[in-house]
């Protein structure tokens, strides 16, 4: 991928960097700071990925050696991927929210698993997921080198934080959901937010839930996509997708998105009682899927399954060996 870099607001810089599948780029975003540079987000750990920063970062004089500070929005190999090469080749101090610490520790455990853990597989038949070749379907990123992230950050950064960077003033704003540590940057002094993956201008992330999970994850994000309604934001810089302006449209929207899903749902389980693969199956049996996404359709519905059951909408127990919900 040649390179590709364009300055969105004077001196806050795009940088569009290859993924090897869907979706097939990601941006990651260079602050000058003035005197320091400041990168969110890295990219993987792949040779393409790596020139095209290199060769992006050179159309500004210059390399990788130059950045002095790594934020991270959250552990996922796309965003955190490259972040030791990173730090090895520049010595930058590595920014992330503890809880995403500690899903790159279980990350970088379960690569060298044989098996996946006897809880794993329980979770899976509970909820219905039929059994299959799970170990067949291990990201291709556990053994090709494209996920060496930073094992322990420099800091850990907490809701609130205000980190200064040359002249620069990188506010964070938790916003769990998508993953449990997810974070966003504010520049409140541009009105500019970096928003990873929490708030994109044309998809929704995936949210889900694992055995690992917190125990409302879909509530965490609508209620993170209600928190940054509060800030004053005129540009947002997203992970995939182009920027745009109008974040509390962009967050209402996704907001609906996941209550309808859930209406969806629900309105299944009126009269009769389902788990959490079947239920999948109904609502996004349109087309075709490998079964590595059907079961992240399974555990995404799992998230609007226990969001409703917590809300009081749906009721939950035990039929035989699997969890069922209907609606109550």
């Amino acid at each position: 991928m040649s390179a590709k870099i364009v300055e969105v607001h004077p001196g806050i810089y795009e940088i569009f960097l290859p993924l090897p599948a869907r979706p097939t780029i990601i941006n990651v975003w260079l602050v000058d700071c003035h005197g320091k540079w400041a990168l969110i987000d890295t990219g993987m750990n792949l040779p393409d990925s790596i020139q095209t920063l290199e060769e992006a970062l050179a159309t500004l004089n210059i390399r990788i050696e130059d950045i002095d500070v790594l934020f991270g929005t959250h552990h996922h190999p796309d965003h955190f991927g490259a972040s030791a090469a990173i730090k090895r080749r520049s010595g930058a101090q590595v920014y992330l929210h503890q809880l995403e610490q500690e899903k790159v520790a279980r990350v970088l455990s379960m690569a060298t698993m044989t098996q996946r853990p006897p809880e794993a597989m329980l979770f899976f038949q509970r909820n219905g997921v039929p059994p299959a070749n799970y170990e067949g379907m291990r990201p291709a990123f556990y053994s090709n080198g494209a996920y060496v992230p930073t094992e322990i950050p420099d800091r850990y950064i907490e809701d609130g934080d205000v980190i200064q960077v040359g002249d620069r003033r990188f506010e964070v704003i938790w916003t769990p959901g998508h993953s449990p540590g997810h974070a966003v940057y504010y520049l409140r002094d541009v009105k500019v937010m970096v928003v990873g993956d929490h708030l994109l201008p044309r998809i929704t992330p995936h949210v889900g839930i694992y055995p690992d999970s917190t125990p409302d994850p879909l509530g965490d994000f609508i209620n993170s996509q209600m928190k940054v309604q509060n800030f004053d934001v005129e540009l947002v810089l997203p992970a995939h997708g182009g920027t745009f302006h109008d974040h509390r449209h962009r967050a209402n929207q996704i907001i609906e998105h996941h209550r309808y899903r859930e209406e969806e749902m629900l309105d299944l389980l009126k009269h009769k009682s389902m788990n959490a693969w079947e239920v999948a199956r109904q609502v996004f049996g349109d087309q075709e899927r490998p079964f590595a996404q059907w079961m992240a359709a399974t555990f995404e519905t799992l998230a609007h399954l226990e969001h409703a059951y917590l809300e009081g909408r749906a009721r939950k127990f035990e039929r035989g060996d699997k969890i069922v919900f209907q609606t109550a």
